[in-house]
C-alpha cells in the first residue's frame, strides 16, 4: 500500500503494530504518524518533539503506547489514544528503570 500523504518530510522509521492492522511512522517533519494499513489513511498524529524524529516503536507490553526517539535528545511515550504525551526522557535518567516496565 502506498501512503502519499504520510508526511511532508523524509520518513525516518517504520514499525507495524503487533495485529498488523496499522503502522507507525516517524519523520524529520518533527512527528510521528499512525496510518490505517487497509484505508491508507492518517488515525493519529503525534506532536510534541522540537527537532527530527528518528524512531518510533509501539510498546512491548502495552498497545496503548508508543515510544519515540528525536534529535532534541528525547525520548517520549505517548498515549495511543489520545495522542498526549505521557513521558519525556533524556537519556541517561530514568529510562534505563523505565523501558524494562514497558
Amino acid at each position: 500500500r502506498k501512503f502519499p500523504q504520510a508526511h511532508p518530510l523524509a520518513v525516518t522509521s517504520v514499525s507495524f503494530a503487533r495485529d498488523a492492522t496499522q503502522v507507525l511512522s516517524t519523520s524529520f517533519d518533527q512527528t510521528a504518524r499512525i496510518h490505517g494499513l487497509k484505508s491508507g489513511k492518517t488515525l493519529k498524529e503525534f506532536r510534541g518533539h522540537t527537532s527530527f524524529v528518528n524512531c518510533g516503536l509501539y510498546a512491548k507490553d502495552n498497545t496503548n503506547h508508543i515510544l519515540t526517539g528525536s534529535s532534541d535528545g528525547t525520548v517520549k511515550v505517548w498515549d495511543i489514544r489520545s495522542t498526549e504525551c505521557l513521558f519525556t526522557f533524556r537519556p541517561g535518567s530514568a529510562l534505563a528503570s523505565m523501558s524494562s516496565s514497558l
